[in-house]
């Protein structure tokens, strides 16, 4: 069997395929430890001795393509709502803002909610599925409880509770809601989310890193990130990598399986991965600069990227970092907001957070960081459409109600001329 179990991300110590949800047991037993987070262990020489890369290349039955290289093991639990087989395309306005022609963004936002927080559920639903579970849970800003719900009731679980911020969009309350979950808006959630796991027997789909419980599993939805760039780009993989980052699994989880992929010698090399956060809320940013092991905690988070406004996250995700040789970056609102609008002037509409990403290329690009022939990939991780109240406040000028001809040739530069 490929999967040989879970491992610890900081002692290397080794575990069942079991549902461990507080992290790494022997980390935690030592004296002022914290539990760090565990992850899936594979037996990469028996998976490349059966491996067909060319079925990676073939479309739908969304992550299970690369079924060879995920945790469950009964396909009769694997749920889709036809997730991942995101387009890897050129935006426009930002490449002719760069001056970049291999500049692509992966675009997670057309995934059956419209974030990339899909292949974490469609992993992490169908994982507590096999185990037995009925029940799940989860805390959230907005996409990961909305996608959490829709895979929740495509997987017939009995309840669904999600814990929502409250700054959390109400459309993505209503979604959650429509699929059948109950949605609790609430300022300190981590106390129920134990409460429920705990006591009454609810799967965590959460982050990988216990805040204070997390799932190994969800985790590896995002792998598929790296395998379809890799298809993508003909086999090969991008030389810089941007990813927006919170809680850190929308690095570490493309950064596992670019590794996985050098482990299989499919590739010679690894991109350079860049974790990009705003300058209110970095405390990536902030624990790179000073070579910590671990994440600070920022007091006071402030940004208009409420996705990616937690105040720590897991020292995985740093640690890839400094093994791929890139950095943590911190952006400013102004440059968020410019990366919204051009991204939109390229025919993409996406919430601030998933454009931070985009605002650090565009930042590295600007001051000469990179080559110009090198291929950057931004990954691009949710739709603003689901963000109403955000985009609102993005425009710069209402539509016109019945305006008069006059007001129309006025707005729109036009003349008397015929064309």
């Amino acid at each position: 069997m490929s999967v040989l179990g879970l491992t610890c991300t900081r002692c290397g110590a080794q575990y069942p395929l079991e549902p461990m949800f507080f992290g790494c047991p022997a980390c935690a037993d030592k004296a002022g430890g914290a539990a760090a987070a565990l992850t899936v262990a594979y037996d990469y020489r028996a998976i490349a001795s059966g491996l067909n890369v060319e079925d990676w290349g073939r479309a739908g039955h969304g992550i299970w393509r690369f079924d060879a290289l995920l945790p469950l093991r009964d396909p009769a639990a694997q749920i889709s709502l036809g997730e991942g087989n995101t387009a890897l395309v050129r935006p426009r306005a930002v490449c002719e803002a760069t001056g970049l022609s291999n500049l692509y963004i992966k675009n997670e936002t057309t995934n059956p909610t419209w974030a990339f927080k899909d292949r974490f559920h469609a992993s992490s639903v169908s994982m507590a599925k096999s185990l037995g579970y009925t029940r799940v849970t989860a805390s959230t800003t907005g996409n990961h409880g909305a996608s959490a719900a829709a895979y929740c009731t495509a997987a017939g679980m009995d309840s669904c509770i999600i814990l929502c911020h409250p700054e959390s969009s109400m459309l993505q309350r209503d979604m959650i809601a429509l699929y059948g979950g109950h949605a609790f808006v609430l300022e300190d959630r981590f106390q129920y989310l134990d409460t429920l796991i705990r006591d009454h027997g609810y799967y965590p789909s959460t982050t990988m890193t216990p805040m204070p419980t997390g799932t190994p599993f969800g985790i590896e939805g995002y792998k598929t990130i790296a395998f379809e760039i890799f298809v993508q780009l003909g086999g090969s993989v991008p030389d810089r990598m941007f990813c927006p980052i919170a809680a850190g699994d929308s690095l570490y989880g493309p950064w596992k399986g670019f590794s996985e992929m050098h482990a299989l010698n499919l590739v010679d090399r690894h991109p350079v991965m860049h974790g990009v956060q705003p300058a209110g809320c970095n405390p990536y940013v902030q624990s790179f600069q000073q070579g910590r092991a671990d994440v600070i905690v920022h007091p006071d988070p402030s940004s208009i990227a409420l996705s990616i406004r937690d105040d720590t996250g897991g020292p995985a995700a740093l640690q890839a970092i400094y093994d791929s040789g890139g950095d943590a970056t911190d952006v400013t609102e102004e440059e968020i907001i410019e990366a919204v609008r051009l991204l939109a002037q390229s025919g993409y509409l996406v919430e601030p957070s998933s454009a931070a990403s985009v605002a650090g290329a565009i930042r590295a690009a600007r001051t000469g960081r990179f080559a110009s022939d090198e291929t950057v990939v931004c990954l691009v991780t949710g739709s603003g459409s689901k963000w109403p109240e955000v985009m609102s406040e993005l425009v710069d000028r209402d539509a016109l109600v019945e305006p008069s001809w006059e007001e129309i040739k006025a707005r729109a530069g036009l003349d008397d001329a015929p064309q």
